[in-house]
């Protein structure tokens, strides 16, 4: 997927770097924590996380994951569109209408019902496919949010693994807490976990692979013995929680630029931004950033958040606007037009917030603050120190 040449020319100056190499080599680090005869899936939904879901899809196979998994038929279509041919796991729940186009695009589908089961089973029947269709039991052992129910799980298996037309591909469950430690609904939900796929064994059902562990129970080492484990937050870098830090090595792959696009006097009782929330006590100098709520860089930001310049802190000034932002440039600071701004940057030196920093100022986590990076923000895609792709920006905010 290498681009010739890319051309920067023209792109905007705020852009998200994504470091291919960072995604491959955090693979590799979970794989390292895993048995060896457990595989990895990667989770790719929400376009990666916010990284551009072909790219970190490519390169997570090439660095060991065996499966991919989405969220939605969409999701996945877009892979396959883009020449992904390895299996992808639809992790969330469909509706019936969905399941045609799910079929047609080979994405192995959840279910947790009789009614998206019945579904699943005449869409494989009346649809022209060139293999069975591949389905993944869920069981809810207490997130109560999709899955079916312990005593309910048995005779879905049964279903599933008599009908001719269906690949039985999975059975697995979603951990409620796995990101606390020392909370034992974890062990709770693994103990109800294994005693399901018992009971489906005793009903004389052959168990295809089972999978539990999310990115903090591989870190923390539960649910891990199965035969796949789902990499979701900790494949980008970044810790699932402030309790599961991620193993050194491990580093995030995302960053955010922009550059100064114009620097201006600020004298005492200038007021700044909407609102005028800000009011200058001292001169200083304004400097003025072209990204905004629109970016995803939230409005909660508003003279709390700062940015990089030349290795000087510059905090953010008044409200942040829906396209841009103005910051003080720090006073002995060396800034001129043009300058590079870190905005997200998990690296000290240039003095930004990391992911959890900022998340911690928008006042959600690091899950958030990714997906919520928007598509107008053009991404730049890093291997081996040089440009190795670009995504353009779209034009609308998602």
């Amino acid at each position: 997927m290498r681009e010739s040449s890319p051309n920067l020319t023209g792109l905007r100056p705020t852009r998200a770097i994504v470091d291919l190499d960072a995604i491959a080599g955090n693979v590799q680090a979970l794989r390292a924590m895993l048995p060896k005869s457990t595989e990895l899936m990667a989770v790719v939904k929400a376009d990666a996380y916010g990284h551009g879901a072909p790219w970190i899809a490519r390169v997570a196979l090439e660095a060991g994951a065996k499966v991919l998994a989405v969220a939605t038929v969409s999701e996945g279509q877009e892979l396959r569109f883009q020449g992904i041919a390895a299996p992808i796991v639809l992790l969330g729940s469909i509706e019936p209408d969905e399941v045609v186009a799910a079929c047609r695009a080979s994405l192995e589908i959840t279910v947790a019902d009789e009614v998206l089961l019945e579904a699943v089973q005449l869409a494989a029947r009346s649809e022209t496919l060139s293999s069975r269709v591949a389905v993944h039991l869920k069981i809810d052992t207490g997130l109560r949010r999709n899955g079916a129910l312990p005593e309910l799980a048995t005779s879905l298996a049964a279903r599933i693994a008599v009908d001719p037309e269906l690949r039985f591909a999975g059975i697995f469950t979603h951990f409620a807490s796995a990101d606390e430690p020392g909370d034992s609904f974890t062990a709770d939900q693994l103990q109800r976990f294994a005693q399901a796929i018992d009971d489906i064994r005793d009903a004389g059902v052959a168990c295809p692979p089972t999978h539990a562990a999310n990115s903090a129970a591989i870190i923390t080492g539960q649910g891990t013995h199965f035969e796949l484990v789902r990499a979701g937050i900790a494949l980008y870098g970044v810790p699932p929680s402030a309790d599961v830090p991620l193993p050194e090595g491990m580093t995030p792959a995302l960053r955010i630029e922009s550059h100064i696009t114009r620097i201006f006097r600020i004298e005492p009782g200038d007021t700044v931004g909407y609102n005028r929330t800000y009011r200058a006590e001292r001169s200083t100098r304004g400097a003025l950033i072209p990204i905004g709520y629109a970016d995803g860089y939230r409005r909660s930001l508003s003279g709390r958040a700062w940015v990089g310049i030349n290795g000087h802190r510059a905090p953010v000034l008044g409200r942040v606007s829906m396209d841009q932002i103005v910051v003080e440039v720090p006073p002995g600071a060396q800034a001129d037009i043009g300058d590079a701004v870190a905005i997200l940057d998990g690296n000290a030196a240039q003095c930004a917030p990391g992911i959890t920093e900022l998340a911690e100022l928008m006042g959600t986590n690091g899950y958030e603050v990714l997906t919520g990076i928007r598509r107008r923000i053009p991404r730049v895609y890093i291997k081996d120190g040089e440009i190795f792709g670009v995504r353009p920006a779209r034009g609308g905010q998602t």
